[in-house]
């Protein structure tokens, strides 16, 4: 029971990188469900795909009826650091890009939001400031 707890607190970990489980039992993480749980009745809500190297490069997200509300996929450089995410709505239709860049620390210096488009929505830049 211990180790079922374990495994399903390192999987709720995930973020753009790599997740924090990419193994259980020594077996290749490929995919991970999540569900909701309301009253007895199981519904999915996410779906997230996992390369070789453990990195997520898709997700779909579900609404209540069990009907596909979005879908997210995820490009990686050399370094597994996410560089590209392209946002799709319930039909599969291109809604925004997100190009992300990194300074040479490794640490995230800008995103970009593209429209389908390829006009530029917004762009974040991020500062880091240090003791």
């Amino acid at each position: 029971m211990r180790h079922t707890i374990l495994t399903l607190a390192a999987l709720l970990c995930l973020g753009c990188n790599a997740f924090a489980a990419k193994t259980i039992d020594g077996k290749k993480v490929t995919e991970v469900k999540e569900w909701v749980v309301n009253s007895g009745k199981k519904s999915l809500d996410h779906v997230s795909k996992y390369d070789k190297d453990g990195n997520k490069i898709e997700e779909i997200e579900y609404d209540k009826a069990g009907d596909k509300k979005s879908r997210t996929t995820y490009k990686y450089n050399a370094n597994g650091k996410c560089v590209e995410e392209q946002h799709f709505d319930k039909f599969n239709k291109l809604e925004k890009t997100v190009k992300i860049e990194y300074n040479t620390a490794g640490k995230k210096s800008s995103s970009k939001t593209y429209l389908p488009n390829g006009k530029l929505k917004n762009e974040h830049v991020y500062e880091y400031i240090t003791e």
